[in-house]
């Protein structure tokens, strides 16, 4: 059943990173890294310090900062606990991958930290900002999804590296979110909503 699910990985994989095309090329490329997302960072934040003030946004920036290093690093610990070679390092393939400006990333890629970061933050995100629309607190994951999606497209990542790090990202940023309402309750007598 395993080697199944393999199989199944690697031609989902070679299916999705095959979607590609000259237009896309270039906006996956900079949608996987995180420097572009910068402005929309700076927008969330400034939503929550009109709600919050300075203090409370701090507070809730460093637990960002935390969430962040919570799913980074668990990450890492796996991706070099499992060595499981990434789609742009298997020999097996990596003469069918579309790959960009010769980027192939690190060696190991299970899980993915990108996936994991980005539904980390998404989660978090969607739980902070529990007082406005369902619709808005969506395009959390929106973003997520096509910033993990992005990392398939680039040859770095099969879908099971993307879904666990869905996954542990989900947990993560859950668990941050308990932290932040139990931290806001002991010290501000209030939990968080925006």
């Amino acid at each position: 059943m395993f080697d199944s699910l393999k199989l199944l990985d690697g031609e989902l994989f070679l299916y999705l990173n095959g979607l590609h095309s000259t237009l896309t090329d270039e906006l996956m490329y900079n949608i996987s890294r995180v420097w572009v997302f910068f402005p929309l960072f700076a927008w969330w934040l400034y939503l929550v310090f009109r709600k919050c003030g300075w203090k409370k946004t701090l507070l809730l920036a460093a637990f960002m900062g935390l969430l962040v290093g919570f799913t980074d690093q668990s990450s890492n610990q796996v991706k070099h606990g499992v060595k499981r070679y990434r789609p742009s390092h298997n020999l097996e393939i990596m003469d069918r991958i579309h790959i960009l400006h010769d980027y192939k990333g690190g060696q190991y890629g299970f899980f993915s930290g990108h996936s994991a970061n980005c539904f980390g933050i998404a989660m978090l995100l969607f739980l902070l900002f529990s007082r406005q629309s369902l619709w808005f607190r969506s395009l959390f994951f929106l973003w997520a999804a096509i910033t993990a999606y992005s990392r398939i497209y680039l040859g770095v990542h099969y879908p099971s590296d993307i879904f666990i790090g869905f996954l542990v990202g989900l947990f993560w940023g859950y668990i941050v979110y308990r932290l932040i309402q139990f931290t806001f309750k002991k010290y501000f007598n209030e939990p968080v909503a925006i």
